[in-house]
């Protein structure tokens, strides 16, 4: 046992020169001190040498201290499988698709446009809404708000009917030269903007520091419940993966800068997309993943492995993206589970295939092309049009040849230049992103705000409006194949009318002051109709006695009561 000292005994041991105090201090110690290490266990040793019988006893393995393991093994280089290259047929396998179990589209024979959206944006995600905003209210100012679900439902339908009348700001919805009804008659603007200065989505004190790595952790509540609610639709047999930009030039840490994209700066999302437009699955992209993660043998397809996650296995399902993402180790994953794909590929990523030269397909003329085939049946094809173009494929080969016309600038005419079908079954699928992309830009308001997250929000509603859309003419084409749909700009004008006007009571007050002459209103009455959802919530349903006018749902009566609130006449 080792012996104590006082602190009179260690100060003479250090004014006394004739002795070491090391040599005090180690002379009662029976054992002499080794660094303390990790005993293992007896038979550890023999396991380990009867798991590998072939390896070398005499050399020994270099120790590696545990707090660099992670990142070693991150930086490590991933085995990776080589392929052969060779320029033989390509035996297309089979893919038909099998169909899902479809959902039953007689229960929606009379939902109205405010149904389907509120089938994705459901009651309980708008009430949570205003719970949390009523809480942040009270966080950030000392007195709650005191907003409810149908006030938040409000909001959301004046923010459709802005997309539909887009002026300079907000504040010109409001004044008198410019104001838009639908808009200011539902809300005062000071009402409206206190609403958005505190809307929120989950409470900053409840979540813990794990939860916080998560950089949108602020809207992940609301962003997973929609997705789920997206995921509910069954899915088509083809699918695009690609970006999805969030337009945004303010002060974040997500925002990135894309030169190719019409809207430069923004918020870079990852998207899976049917051919129709509808946006199955999403994400945020948050940067750079963990340096201590182990690199995946599929680099930046990481994405089309998560993004594909939800889709079943075993259906024939087909997945296209573009070169960011494509490689040969992507193709064989998705084999794996049943999925067929389609994408361009950058050569630096298609070791050991020696295509023909872009310089000879040239010279050749539009239209050549040049494939091989790997050992995994999965073929790449080099075709050349105006440019020399790879994709790879493990569905659809060169066969069928088909042909796409062209202009020939010598002979100054159009040609017909050869196309093999995997150009073309690439070109008819992969759009279903740029599709939702270039509808979420045309009924879109542009909020400014300082908290970023809430540019994300706002789009998400845009989609889930686009995407009840899809959905409507969907089961319109099923169940009334010769009606005709509602464009989206009058869908979404059915949904904001019904969500400002439904089972909301009007506040009443004073009339608009105005130095001109309020002129006579005219005798006959608007032939505009409300939607179903306000014709029939049972609120403010007034009637009143006015001259005889024509009935607008019977032919050849007339009629002198009309409903005040919902433009309907009683008989």
């Amino acid at each position: 046992m080792a012996k104590t000292y006082s602190v009179e005994d260690v100060l003479k041991m250090i004014t006394d020169g004739n002795s070491s105090d090391i040599e005090q201090l180690g002379e009662d110690e029976d054992e002499e001190w080794t660094p303390a290490r990790i005993e293992e266990h007896p038979d550890s040793r023999d396991d380990e040498e009867e798991e590998n019988p072939d390896k070398d006893n005499d050399e020994e393995a270099p120790e590696i201290p545990k707090d660099k393991t992670s990142k070693q093994s991150g930086k490590s280089k991933v085995e990776r499988k080589e392929y052969r290259w060779k320029k033989k047929e390509f035996e297309a396998p089979s893919v038909e698709f099998v169909e899902p179990v479809e959902e039953d589209s007689e229960e929606r024979l009379d939902w109205t446009p405010c149904q389907y959206f509120k089938d994705f944006v459901t009651e309980d995600m708008l009430q949570e809404i205003a719970e949390e905003t009523n809480l942040y209210s009270v966080q950030k100012n000392g007195k709650s708000v005191h907003t409810n679900a149908q006030e938040i439902e409000q909001l959301l339908g004046m923010y459709m009917h802005m997309g539909l009348v887009q002026m300079p700001n907000v504040r010109a919805y409001w004044e008198m030269a410019t104001r838009h009804p639908p808009v200011c008659d539902v809300m005062s603007r000071g009402r409206f903007q206190n609403l958005l200065t505190v809307i929120h989505f989950q409470n900053n004190l409840s979540v813990s520091e794990d939860a916080k790595q998560d950089k949108v952790w602020k809207l992940r509540p609301w962003l997973e419940k929609l997705r789920q609610r997206f995921l509910r639709i069954p899915p088509e047999e083809c699918h695009a993966v690609d970006k999805i930009m969030v337009p945004f030039k303010g002060k974040s840490h997500l925002r990135c800068y894309m030169p190719g994209k019409p809207h430069k700066w923004g918020f870079k999302m990852w998207g899976r997309g049917g051919q129709s437009g509808y946006l199955y699955d999403f994400d945020v992209c948050q940067g750079g993943g963990n340096l201590d993660q182990e690199k995946s043998d599929v680099g930046a397809a990481d994405v089309v492995l998560k993004m594909t996650s939800t889709l079943p296995a075993g259906k024939n399902h087909k997945v296209f993206a573009d070169n960011f993402f494509t490689s040969v180790p992507l193709v064989e994953h998705l084999k794996q589970r049943g999925i067929y794909y389609v994408g361009t590929v950058r050569t630096n990523r298609v070791k050991n295939c020696q295509l023909m030269d872009e310089k000879e397909l040239k010279k050749k003329g539009r239209g050549s092309l040049d494939f091989r085939v790997n050992q995994e049946n999965n073929i790449i094809v080099r075709w050349s049009d105006n440019k020399a173009v790879n994709l790879l494929s493990s569905f659809v080969g060169v066969e069928p040849l088909g042909s796409v016309k062209r202009w020939d600038r010598k002979a100054k005419t159009h040609i017909m230049v050869p196309r093999p079908a995997i150009v073309d079954t690439y070109n008819r699928f992969m759009g279903g992103i740029d599709l939702l992309d270039m509808l979420s830009a045309l009924y879109k308001f542009s909020f400014r705000s300082r908290r970023w997250y809430i540019y994300i929000w706002w789009h998400t509603i845009t989609v889930a409006v686009i995407n009840a859309w899809i959905r409507y003419r969907r089961d319109l084409e099923k169940l009334h194949p010769r009606q005709k749909h509602l464009p989206l700009r009058r869908f979404q004008a059915s949904v904001a009318t019904a969500l400002t006007s439904a089972r909301k009571v009007k506040k009443r007050g004073r009339p608009l002051s105005s130095p001109e002459a309020t002129p006579a209103p005219p005798r006959r009455r608007k032939t505009t109709e409300l939607p179903p959802d306000v014709r029939k919530d049972g609120l403010n349903h007034f009637p009143t006695w006015e001259t005889r006018q024509r009935c607008k749902h019977c032919v050849g009566h007339f009629s002198y009561v009309f409903c005040e609130n919902a433009e309907c006449i009683f008989v």
